[in-house]
């Protein structure tokens, strides 16, 4: 498992290196900042409903974790075609575009975390996956839509792995 960790983590290194359209601070450039505070929101309401909605379905946690995706869903979209100005309701608040361009990353790496921490090895489906529906609005498409289809592949592979070796 730590070979598999190792690997993923020297591929992660190398795309700037492997990748002829630009880097990851290339990537990172191109998200807007209205897109990230979405995906803040996104994953803040989606924790928060997953953590109660199990104690609600304390058996079935498929349930919890398809009832928060949905309910996270319907969050973010109510948000955005509210027409609310996400970015003038912070600066109104006194918080200016410096400071909220520090925190929502630092939230996004600490839900990353969270995922880690509880899902295990899914984590790698739920990035993969995640990373996939994020090329649809970012400008470097081709290199989530890789990196996404990379990590799903590495969770088949070591959850086939996992499986033959408990048989």
């Amino acid at each position: 498992m730590k070979r598999g960790l190792l690997t993923a983590f020297t591929f992660l290194i190398s795309i700037g290196f492997i990748s002829a359209q630009g880097t990851i601070s290339d990537l990172l450039n191109s998200i807007d900042e209205t897109t990230l505070i979405l995906y803040a929101v996104f994953l803040i309401s989606f924790t928060l409903l997953f953590f109660s909605l199990n104690r609600v379905f304390k058996d079935n946690r498929t349930t919890s974790g398809i009832i928060s995706v949905v309910i996270a869903l319907l969050i973010v979209y109510g948000v955005n075609k509210s027409g609310l100005n996400i970015q003038g309701v912070f600066s109104d608040i006194g918080i200016s575009q410096d400071i909220l361009m520090t925190i929502v990353p630092i939230i996004i790496l600490l839900g990353a975390i969270l995922v880690v921490i509880k899902l295990k090895l899914n984590s790698l489906f739920v990035f993969g996956a995640l990373l996939i529906f994020a090329s649809l609005f970012v400008y470097e498409q081709s290199l989530l839509l890789v990196l996404g289809i990379v990590l799903i592949g590495l969770w088949f592979f070591i959850s086939l792995a996992t499986k033959k070796k408990e048989k």
